[in-house]
């Protein structure tokens, strides 16, 4: 039985298709070979440039060129070329293709500074590279001779500190001022060390008036041949006998009232105090603050026969019920120089 030419149809058409499947296969192989050895992005290097825009992909045995970075150089005996190899992979270079400059940017550093004998040496950008700054610091009693900060500079190929290393020497001090009619301790010593203290004094008199010390009794040495302070002086300071009428002193009984001599006075019963109860013989021969008064207290009259004025009395314009203001200056002052006595009652 013969087969009708319906069903050949497909089956021929199934057996053109098949060829055409195995080209597509064939393709598709060939093509992953090629993406699979082709090579990626070049490799980037600290102190290498590629030249030109990096692409994808490169095929194999395709070179790329590198160039030194500024700063760089290359060496004579290196290459700065890479190959990409069948195995997709770029063939390597030597990290010393490129080698530095000494110029301004380069970290070639600066001579390393130690700490100075009795000092301290500070970076203060932290390195010793060219550009950076230190520091020199003197410990507590020395002082610093020479530039105290640093600088790490280039020429050429060089790299220098702007400045030597400065010295930190010891805090001395020369003796301190003499003064007149007075004298100071370890008189006979030339040289102070830092921090060491004199204390003056005032010679005697043969007279009725003493000297008195004014000023600091005591100075140190507090820098190279610096002193804390002035030095004091001797001079006679005499203040009046302070008198105080309708009072009397309390304290601070002298014959004579020197420098720094202090007095304290209150009132009679019936004054009041105007000033300060105690003062105090300043250098000028005077007292500070001035000598005080004693004041007659206020006439105080009885309270109980402290009336306020009649608010209904008619003023002189004939309206009723308004105050009089004689009547009423009258009754605030009567008013204000009851509750003062009160006060004073109470202390």
């Amino acid at each position: 039985m013969t087969s009708s030419p319906l069903h050949t149809a497909p089956l021929q058409h199934h057996q053109s298709l098949f060829p055409a499947q195995c080209y597509l296969g064939i393709l598709l192989v060939a093509l992953l070979s090629t993406i699979c050895d082709a090579c990626s992005e070049p490799p980037r290097h600290e102190t290498m440039d590629l030249v030109g825009s990096p692409r994808p992909h490169y095929n194999v045995g395709e070179r790329v060129l590198y160039v030194c970075k500024p700063g760089y150089q290359q060496r004579a005996s290196s290459t700065i070329i890479t190959t990409c190899a069948a195995n997709g992979v770029w063939t390597p270079l030597s990290k010393d293709s490129c080698t530095t400059l000494f110029k301004y940017k380069s970290r070639k550093p600066c001579p390393t500074q130690s700490d100075p004998v009795n000092g301290q040496v500070k970076l203060l950008n932290g390195s010793f590279e060219v550009g950076s700054q230190i520091q020199f610091v003197c410990n507590e009693g020395f002082y610093l001779i020479g530039r105290s900060i640093l600088k790490c500079l280039r020429s050429g190929s060089n790299v220098y500190w702007s400045s030597d290393p400065p010295l930190c020497e010891k805090i001395l001090c020369e003796p301190p001022p003499k003064i007149k009619n007075g004298t100071y301790s370890s008189s006979d010593k030339e040289v102070f060390e830092y921090h060491e203290i004199v204390t003056y004094s005032c010679d005697q008199t043969s007279g009725p008036d003493q000297f008195s010390l004014v000023g600091e009794k005591q100075i140190y040495c507090s820098g190279n041949r610096a002193w804390s302070s002035e030095p004091p002086q001797c001079k006679v300071v005499k203040c009046p006998f302070p008198v105080v009428e309708n009072g009397q002193q309390t304290s601070g009984f002298q014959k004579k009232y020197a420098y720094k001599a202090k007095v304290m006075f209150k009132c009679n019963q019936g004054f009041v105090l105007h000033g300060n109860d105690m003062i105090v013989c300043d250098a000028d021969n005077t007292w500070k603050p001035p000598v005080p008064k004693c004041l007659k207290e206020p006439p105080c009259p009885p309270t109980s026969s402290t009336k306020p004025p009649n608010s209904s009395k008619p003023t002189t314009s004939g309206v009723s019920g308004a105050l009089d203001f004689q009547d009423l200056n009258g009754w605030i002052f009567a008013l204000t120089v009851g509750v003062f006595c009160n006060l004073l009652e109470l202390q």
